[in-house]
């Protein structure tokens, strides 16, 4: 004996299939650097340039192979000023796809000397005119603006004030 479905039975699995397909879905979360978040003392001064996987080499040729095998997707770069003394410095922020892989970027960094940071993101790390901090998926990179027409270095506290920032914008 064949065992028969009836119509209203199919209509009623496919809407069924159709829903969990949708609901299944999500938009991914919104990366607030894209909005240009409002930060307190610093004032983004440069467009927002976004690396992949593939140019991700256009921007740091040599140091690219350190990130690739934790799970790097995406990295930020943009330039920030400070407020009161016109120094500017260098936010790289790399989607590191998750928290582990952050951590295992700071650690590959924090080898070196310098001190752990409390009260930045999860976790953070600096060193002499470097901060470095992990906050969910998120491996953030601030240094002096390397470029001539920065005329004024910025000191540690302005790049531990705008991790803080930034570490709270996320």
């Amino acid at each position: 004996m064949m065992f028969r479905m009836r119509p209203s039975f199919l209509r009623w699995f496919s809407t069924l299939g159709l829903c969990l397909v949708v609901l299944s879905c999500s938009l991914p979360k919104p990366n607030p650097l894209l909005e240009g978040p409002k930060l307190k003392g610093f004032e983004q001064v440069s467009a927002l340039t976004v690396y992949n996987r593939i140019n991700l080499f256009d921007y740091m040729n040599g140091e690219a192979e350190a990130y690739l095998p934790f799970g790097f997707r995406l990295l930020y770069v943009s330039l920030y000023g400070s407020e009161k003394t016109d120094s500017r410095m260098v936010l790289e922020l790399y989607d590191m796809s998750s928290p582990e892989g952050a951590a295992g970027i700071l650690k590959e960094y924090s080898r070196e000397q310098g001190s752990i940071v409390r009260g930045i993101g999860t976790a953070a790390w600096a060193d002499k005119g470097l901060v470095l901090f992990t906050q969910g998926n998120y491996f953030a990179r601030i240094f002096p603006d390397p470029s001539p027409e920065n005329e004024v270095r910025p000191t540690m506290q302005e790049m531990l004030d705008l991790a803080r920032e930034i570490a709270g914008a996320m």
